[in-house]
Parts: C-alpha cells; sequence; structure tokens
C-alpha cells in the first residue's frame, strides 16, 4: 500500500445509481438553476438507440430551451471540439448534459471550459489554466468503460500539429455535477461494446491499484472494481439484457474512475494514448490488447498487488508463493480478454510494425503515466512491449495460409 504518499482526495460528482435513477436527473439540474439553454451533448448511435429521447423525456419542458450536438466522434479532437464551441456559442448555454461514453463526456468538459473562457481548447492543456469558472456538466453514462462521468479530466487529441498526441485539461470544476448511471440505459447494447469499454474499466482498476500515486484510500476503490468486474464482465457482455451485470458494471467502472482520477494511470494509457491520437483506434480495445503484455513486464515491480488482483479475480492463489500468485494473476487478465472477444494483437486493428518508434517517443516522454506506472520504464522497455502487442502482419497471413493449408488437407 502507499500509505506514505501525499495525496489531495477529491471526489466531486453527486452519483445518481441503480435501476431508474434517470428520474434524478431532473433534480439534480435544478440545483444549479435552470436558466439559459441547456446543451445535450451525445453521438448518433446514443440518439439512433433512443437513450437521448428518454433522456430528454425525463425533463419536462426542456424542449424548448434545449440545443443538441449528436455528432461527437470517437477521440474528440481540437478542431471537432473548437468547431462544436464555434457553433453553439451563441446560443445562450448555460448547462451541459452528456449522454454518452467517455469521448462524449470529455467533450462536454471541454465545452464547458469554452464556453466561459473562449479560445482554443488546446490553450487549456494542463492544471487549472482556464479563468473563469466552467459551465455545470451531467453526464448520463451509457457505457460501462469511460469513468469520465467520475473524474476531473478531459482528454483531447491534438490534431493541428505536425505531432499527434493526447493531451489533458485538468480542473477540480470539471468534475460533473452529477452522473447518472442507470443500468436500465444500457440493456441490449452490443455485448462487444461491453466487452471494450468493460475491459477498459478493468485496465482503469488494475492500473489505478498498483500505481505508484495511489494510497489506501485509491486502493479500495480500485481494487473493489477489479472484483466486480472480474464477476460481471462474461455476464454483461454475453448478455445485455443481465440488468444485474449491467448495474454492478456501470458502477464498478464509476468506482475506478474516482480512483483512477486521484491515484493516477500507467503504462498501459502512456501507450494507449499514443495509438489512439497516431491511428484514432478505440480506446477501450486499445487498452485490452496492451493490458497483460503490459501487466507481464509490470508483476514484478509489485508481486504483492499483483497477487491480490489474481485473488480478486477468483483465481485459487491457495498454496502459491506471492510471486506465482502475481503470475497467476497476469494470466488471468489474458484469459479473460480472450473469453470477452479481445483481439490477441494490435495488428488486428491496423496498428503496424512501422509506427513502433514514434510510438516509443510519444509513450516515453508521457511522464504522467511514465511516473505512476509501478515500474520505470526504458525506451527499449516500451519497444519490446509494442513488438509483443503489434505482432506481425506477415506473420498474420502465413498463419492464416498455414491454416487454410491445414483445412485442405484435412479435407482430402
Amino acid at each position: 500500500m502507499n500509505e506514505f504518499n501525499n495525496m489531495e482526495f477529491m471526489a466531486k460528482t453527486t452519483l445518481y445509481t441503480g435501476s431508474g435513477s434517470l428520474k434524478f436527473l431532473k433534480d439534480a439540474i435544478a440545483k444549479y438553476g435552470w436558466e439559459g439553454n441547456i446543451l445535450f451533448v451525445t453521438d448518433k448511435g446514443i440518439e439512433g438507440a433512443g437513450i437521448l429521447r428518454k433522456v430528454i423525456d425525463s425533463l419536462p419542458g426542456i424542449q424548448e430551451k434545449s440545443k443538441t450536438f449528436n455528432d461527437v466522434k470517437p477521440n474528440p479532437s481540437v478542431t471537432a471540439t473548437n468547431a462544436i464551441y464555434e457553433k453553439h456559442k451563441d446560443d445562450g448555454i448555460q448547462n451541459i448534459i452528456a449522454v454518452g461514453g467517455g469521448s462524449v463526456i470529455d467533450t462536454a468538459k471541454a465545452l464547458a471550459v469554452l464556453f466561459t473562457n473562449g479560445g482554443s481548447i488546446d490553450d487549456y492543456f494542463g492544471f487549472d489554466l482556464y479563468s473563469n469558472e466552467p459551465l455545470p456538466v451531467f453526464a448520463v453514462a451509457t457505457t460501462v468503460g469511460t469513468g469520465s462521468e467520475g473524474g476531473h479530466a478531459t482528454v483531447i487529441t491534438v490534431d493541428n500539429s505536425d505531432l499527434k498526441t493526447k493531451q489533458l485539461v485538468f480542473g477540480e470544476a470539471l468534475f460533473p455535477k452529477a452522473a447518472i448511471l442507470d443500468g436500465e440505459l444500457l440493456l441490449g447494447m452490443p455485448g462487444s461494446l461491453v466487452s471494450s469499454t468493460g475491459m477498459d474499466a478493468l485496465t482503469h482498476a488494475i492500473e489505478g491499484y498498483v500505481s505508484r500515486n495511489g494510497s489506501i484510500v485509491t486502493d479500495a476503490l480500485n481494487l473493489h472494481a477489479v472484483r466486480v468486474i472480474g464477476e460481471a464482465i462474461l455476464e454483461a457482455s454475453s448478455d445485455t439484457t443481465n440488468i444485474s451485470a449491467m448495474n454492478r458494471m456501470i458502477q464498478a467502472s464509476t468506482t475506478t474512475g474516482i480512483g483512477m482520477s486521484n491515484g493516477g494511470l500507467g503504462l498501459v494509457h502512456g501507450i494507449s494514448h499514443a495509438i489512439g491520437a497516431q491511428y484514432d483506434a478505440p480506446h477501450g480495445i486499445v487498452n485490452a490488447i496492451l493490458l497483460p503484455y503490459v501487466l507481464e513486464y509490470n508483476w514484478i515491480a509489485n508481486p504483492k498487488k499483483f497477487a491480490d488482483i489474481a485473488q480478486a479475480l477468483r483465481v485459487n492463489t491457495w498454496g502459491m508463493s506471492v510471486e506465482d500468485a502475481a503470475k497467476a494473476g497476469v494470466k488471468r487478465v489474458k484469459e479473460l480478454t480472450n473469453e470477452v472477444g479481445i483481439p490477441a494483437k494490435l495488428s488486428e486493428i491496423g496498428v503496424s510494425e512501422d509506427s513502433i518508434e514514434i510510438l516509443t517517443d510519444i509513450a516515453f516522454n508521457d511522464e504522467l503515466y511514465m511516473g505512476a506506472n509501478p515500474r520505470r520504464a526504458t525506451r527499449k522497455d516500451i519497444k519490446d512491449i509494442l513488438t509483443k502487442a503489434i505482432g506481425s502482419n506477415r506473420s498474420n497471413e502465413q498463419l492464416s495460409s498455414d491454416k487454410e493449408k491445414v483445412a485442405v488437407g484435412s479435407a482430402n
């Protein structure tokens, strides 16, 4: 445990949990006043699934004073965020309701800063660099993986420079005022989305638990989230009408969102953000693919905590040494990734060996994650992890060819 770390623990979002908790959104907004217009921020998938309509219908009388932006893309960028601000800056927006996952909630937070401070969102990369209080943001979470609804940061892709990277805007005022964690809103979502966002949450929980910057408080949140996700993710991804599993997953995601916001993350996120910026790749899937490879590298830095992770994931560690239990935990994470259908290699989602050098450079220079990682990684370490995690496209093609030959031979 990191009982000697000095830290300021912040958790400033009011959480409304359980089936039907959407009904509390109206009262949550009322605490901050209904003056001016409300901007709903969402994406076309959420709108098409009817979730946005449910949220609007839960707020009688809001229709005439609301605006909607419904086209948030994954991995929100400087250019896209600034464009949304320009479109709505004269609409008298006083509150923002984010209905969606991490990209939607991050976009809403960025807009909250811009509506009261102006300029470009990249003016605010860093800690508390805005002068004026951002607008209130209310988050209705629609995935089981972001954690952004319980945190005070927004992640934005820098697409207006020669080198694409992901940067963060931090601020105490960026905690959403309230978050709705209503499992009923998630029923029937694609199982693949539960898998990718659920593994994203597991990544947050594990990296947060082994972070150098954690404490007993964050350890409690993150390790419990590991336990709940480990128990619920297979049920949830295989049957997304399982209301109990969906409620457990979304609440665990927010639990670790609070934990990681206060204790930090590690090398998975350092590499993942580099890949997300360069390839516009889905964050949860990239995290899930990287996680076993990074854990194989990290476990020796804190075997006891990795043994705790094994036990939280229901591995029978009776009679094992701490070291063997730690390795068993890493093995279980790898198995779980496979069981929920995550690809084994980054090459399967288009990441090329040709980009290893640039990805290594970006990750190595991202001190936010390098500093919190339990094992201090060198450039060579990161390069080796990427080489293993990407695999060879040529090898994959050869493997497919070999499988076809075996199939033909068997048939003959």
